[in-house]
């Protein structure tokens, strides 16, 4: 009966000093919070990596670009979601599961 009280007890203290450890292990790897949130820094980071597909944001010369049955003149495609990145073609949005829409020349 006491070695039973003593397993019981041993395992509960292991138990509790290896939550108190997890608990400190995941405060230290927080970074600081910034003034910023991060949805607001994931919104103006620049892109790394080019998709395929993709154009250049600067370019508003329409050249290479898809045009669609409308008649106007297409400069690029957009997903509405994420307007800062510009495609070529009509299609999926690589981001959402939306159809890119197109912008026209004016």
């Amino acid at each position: 009966m006491k070695t039973t009280r003593i397993l019981v007890l041993a395992t509960f203290l292991v138990a509790v000093a290896a939550c108190s450890k997890q608990e400190n292990t995941e405060a230290t790897n927080q970074a600081p919070m910034a003034e910023t949130s991060t949805m607001e820094t994931q919104m103006e980071a620049k892109p790394t990596a080019m998709l395929p597909n993709e154009i250049d944001a600067s370019d508003m010369s329409g050249t290479n670009v898809e045009q669609d049955a409308s008649g106007k003149k297409v400069i690029y495609w957009e997903d509405p979601m994420v307007p800062d990145r510009h495609f070529s073609k009509s299609g999926q949005s690589p981001f959402m599961d939306m159809k890119l829409s197109p912008k026209y020349a004016e």
